[in-house]
């Protein structure tokens, strides 16, 4: 079996802006998705990004992909892999994508083994067919498909939703890329395939030395996987840091609502803290604290303005004003 070892390169984002594309509205000024986003990912490196249902979550993720749907536009920023400048609305060769649902990723006519090679075929221009296939026999081998050869013959249908994962990413790694953008890759699947899943996914990462900014509402796998936490709330990030660090002592009061909702923590607790209301949709944010309306200690300064996202500890960012108010009820684990 050959494993291809990948460039090795990072991501960097710096001061993302995505908006709606309306026609004849001037760049810049249709409503705002999503802003004011930066960070970094390192090669070899897994990056967890969190956040409800509607926080920007994919739609961050599918510009660093450039696969942004139709009726959506960069409107500021600048997106770098491995150093080189990515335009919007364009695939950086370097980058792979793993869907959230395996089955409507996945062409339910074609052969799973053919599937794969199309990919290396695409990425590496002048292989026979026949090489392609070899190749995609030993990626399924590689991601820990059982007899291969076999498997590489058959459909989509005839795989098990742990299996389809893994055809998934054995597609995104035939691409050789040095960054991989897993989006909710675990969430149809049963919690014993999950963790299988993720293995391969952190395995694959040690060894090919890729990038991997991870997305997920399962704040229990960012705490056991990911080297650094972003959570985003309704297209901004709120607070950054080291997993470990931020799930013990959050600093906004969104992760702490998020962690106080977490059932094993409820039981420890002997209560269940729903976090009230919901995220509010583009043409409701108000100019301050996006979060104000579900914040308790939220006050009129909250709402008055843009909350700078600013330093408050080693390595460490978050967008509140308040942000000690928020580490009252932390330091407890997160499973």
């Amino acid at each position: 079996m050959t494993t291809t070892k990948t460039r090795a390169a990072d991501v960097r984002i710096e001061g993302l802006a995505l908006e709606l594309d309306e026609p004849g509205v001037p760049l810049g000024e249709a409503q705002r998705l999503v802003r004011d986003v930066s960070f970094t990912v390192a090669a070899g490196e897994m990056v967890g990004l969190a956040g409800e249902s509607g926080s920007g979550k994919s739609l961050t993720a599918s510009a660093i992909s450039g696969l942004m749907p139709v009726g959506v536009r960069r409107a500021e920023g600048t997106i770098t892999i491995g150093g080189e400048i990515c335009p919007p609305h364009k695939r950086h060769p370097d980058v792979a994508m793993i869907f959230q649902n395996p089955m409507t990723s996945l062409n339910p006519s074609i052969r799973i083994g053919d599937q794969i090679a199309e990919a290396v075929r695409l990425r590496h221009k002048g292989t026979s067919r026949s090489d392609a296939r070899r190749r995609a026999v030993e990626i399924l081998e590689q991601v820990e498909v059982s007899n291969a050869p076999a498997r590489a013959k058959q459909y989509p249908f005839e795989f098990s939703g742990g299996m389809r994962q893994r055809a998934m990413i054995g597609i995104a790694i035939a691409r050789d890329p040095a960054v991989l953008v897993a989006d909710e890759p675990t969430t149809a699947l049963d919690v014993t395939v999950q963790r299988g899943v993720m293995d391969l996914i952190d395995r694959l990462r040690a060894e090919l030395g890729l990038a991997v900014l991870l997305i997920s509402h399962d704040l229990g796998v960012m705490n056991e996987r990911c080297d650094r936490l972003l959570v985003m709330y309704s297209g901004e990030l709120v607070e950054v840091g080291p997993t470990g660090q931020l799930l013990a002592t959050p600093a906004h009061p969104y992760v702490d609502g998020l962690l106080r909702c977490i059932p094993d923590r409820a039981m420890a607790a002997g209560k269940l803290e729903p976090l009230a209301g919901q995220v509010p949709p583009p043409n409701r944010w108000i100019p301050g604290c996006r979060f104000a309306e579900r914040c308790a200690s939220a006050t009129a300064e909250c709402e008055a303005a843009p909350i700078r996202f600013t330093a408050f500890a080693p390595e460490r960012e978050v967008r509140c004003i308040h942000p000690q108010a928020a580490s009252l009820g932390a330091g407890r684990s997160v499973r």
